[in-house]
């Protein structure tokens, strides 16, 4: 019993920082971009979602809102690619890559 909890209990941190990438990616991609590439409504929404983060219990995370959550941080991807397209996109994190 106390094995399943603990599990349970990782497995939610996992899914906040699911959450924390999103929006990670998210606004420093809006900062790499420069101000007014990415729709002003989408990155405040993003900075209160990060904000909100705060507050949040893990046990509070729910996989059906990360869902909605990375789907709508590929769809944002997806049409930044699209209008990048063979042009250089800064990167996005300067230190060492995995």
């Amino acid at each position: 019993m106390i094995l399943r909890r603990s599990r349970h209990k990782h497995d939610n941190r996992h899914l906040r920082k699911r959450i924390e990438s999103c929006v990670t990616i998210v606004l420093e991609l809006n900062k790499s971009l420069g101000e007014g590439k990415i729709k002003p409504e989408i990155v405040q929404h993003f900075e209160r979602l990060k904000e909100s983060l705060r507050y949040v219990k893990d046990d509070q995370v729910d996989e059906e809102d990360i869902h909605r959550i990375e789907q709508a941080t590929n769809e944002l991807l997806a049409e930044i690619r699209v209008a990048y397209e063979g042009k250089p996109i800064d990167t996005l994190f300067k230190g060492l890559t995995h």
